[in-house]
């Protein structure tokens, strides 16, 4: 049984008040500064002064870190990688149901008549959900109680083909406490535990560096992001922070991520108990991958090349991939002569090096006023205007597709409103006088800019770039 003090801290730690969100496939991040404009001296539409952003940078710069961490797995590891290329699959599959026709920006949903290209959607999608596992636990989080390894199909493509392979997924038994009673679950182990387990240890260590604290604070003990702790302890009670820390960011090396990070801890617990230092074992296990990685440099390099190649006359997409696959190739290299090196300069304090290493992509601060126009800021840091341009657009293109899924536009408009990511920091006329179609459906933007000026927002080109080449 629990006891009332216990059950009481835990309550207290499960708090899960969701500070910054990461945008798989988007490249940006938000932050929320949980605060109101006026207490930076901001009046409503007044731009952000660099004072102003430099105060916001300290005062949130745990949750940044905990998302630039995110930006960094995503654009410098296989895992990340391949999680791109599945997504490109399923949005190749979108565009072959858009209108070519220049005046709207109807998107016909998914013919469930043609079985292949169902078949293909569905195998993409379940090999997304494979990798990346389980997500968001319910209550808290009690124990490990046990594991099993069980295989899953996955697909890939090869050419035009899919591919089946096996994937070895850690089944984790765990024991939650969920409004009062004990719940037993069992949830896959795979990319997202790992991602937000490394994302959180090391923001915490980042907290405690920063803030000169003499010991970490848990504020999140006992959720999703401390299963990746939870498990390699259940493995191995006496393991430190460092082992599995650097056992997560190998196993992002390796498709397999779930059941790499277990071997790996096996390995780091027969090791030690049988008198190899911890060092030795860390860099035994940091050699093979890098190994590994550097054997398949050029297949990396050469898949990045296809996603530019995939883009070649879309302009503004051609412009942001061209961006995140030069990213993601510096951040490979860099894991090629560092496997861990994200962990190793947190470890050491250096966390400000990573900056220098892989500048971070774009963000937004969010605040707590009620009248969104103009009210966040949307910045970049690290591109000139030209590239900052194009990412926006990225983010727009991404959108427009996961409102859709498989739905036709007029369907998604009948059930669903879909806010325009960028509807809280535009100025632009058409967000003044078209203010509900911005926050209910966006892509509507396309159609009115086309029977007036033809000068498409972010939103507005992302839709024209779906519908095929606009630049030979």
């Amino acid at each position: 049984m629990i006891e009332k003090e216990q059950l009481k801290r835990l309550n207290e730690l499960h708090k899960k008040d969701i500070a910054a969100t990461y945008f798989i496939s988007k490249y940006y991040f938000s932050v929320s500064t949980n605060k109101f404009r006026k207490q930076f001296g901001l009046f409503p539409q007044d731009a952000i002064t660099s004072s102003v952003q430099k105060e916001l940078q300290s005062q949130n710069l745990t949750p940044l870190f905990h998302e630039y961490i995110h930006y960094i797995h995503e654009i410098s590891t296989v895992i990340g990688n391949i999680g791109l290329s599945l997504d490109l699959i399923l949005k190749s599959i979108f565009s072959a149901h858009f209108s070519s026709y220049l005046d709207n920006c109807e998107y016909t949903g998914f013919d469930f008549k043609n079985k292949e290209l169902l078949d293909k959607f569905s195998k993409i999608y379940a090999t997304k959900e494979v990798i990346n596992g389980g997500g968001e636990l319910e209550g808290i989080l009690l124990k490990v109680d046990s594991f099993s390894l069980i295989e899953q199909d996955a697909y890939l493509l090869d050419g035009t083909d899919l591919v089946c392979f096996k994937i070895g997924i850690p089944l984790i038994t765990i024991k939650l406490f969920i409004k009062g009673q004990y719940k037993d679950a069992s949830l896959p182990f795979g990319k997202f535990y790992i991602y937000e387990g490394l994302a959180y240890e090391l923001d915490r260590l980042i907290n405690q560096q920063s803030n000169g604290l003499p010991e970490i604070k848990d504020d999140l003990k006992a959720t999703e992001y401390t299963m990746l702790r939870t498990l390699a302890t259940y493995i191995y009670p006496n393991i430190d922070k460092e082992c599995f820390l650097v056992a997560a960011s190998l196993s992002l090396s390796y498709l397999d991520c779930g059941s790499v990070f277990i071997a790996f801890i096996e390995r780091i617990k027969t090791a030690i108990e049988a008198g190899i230092s911890k060092e030795n074992i860390l860099f035994k296990l940091k050699s093979e991958t890098a190994a590994i990685l550097v054997s398949k440099l050029e297949d990396f390099n050469e898949a990045q090349d296809e996603i530019i190649e995939i883009f070649k006359k879309r302009k503004q997409l051609h412009s942001a991939f061209t961006i995140v696959t030069e990213e993601a190739k510096k951040g490979y290299l860099l894991r090629c002569e560092s496997p861990t090196f994200e962990v190793d300069f947190v470890i050491k304090g250096e966390y400000l090096r990573l900056l220098e290493l892989l500048p971070i992509c774009d963000y937004m601060y969010i605040f707590k006023d009620e009248a969104e126009y103009m009210r966040d800021f949307l910045g970049t840091a690290s591109f000139a205007d030209e590239q900052s341009q194009a990412l926006k657009v990225l983010i727009a293109y991404d959108h427009y597709q996961k409102a859709h899924w498989l739905n036709s536009t007029s369907k998604v408009e009948k059930t669903e409103k879909y806010k325009c990511p960028f509807f809280s920091s535009c100025n632009l006329e058409f967000r003044k006088t078209h203010e509900g179609i911005c926050a209910e459906k966006p892509w509507r933007i396309f159609e009115i800019s086309y029977n007036t000026d033809k000068q498409y927002c972010w939103y507005g080109q992302a839709v024209g770039e779906f519908k095929g080449p606009n630049e030979f």
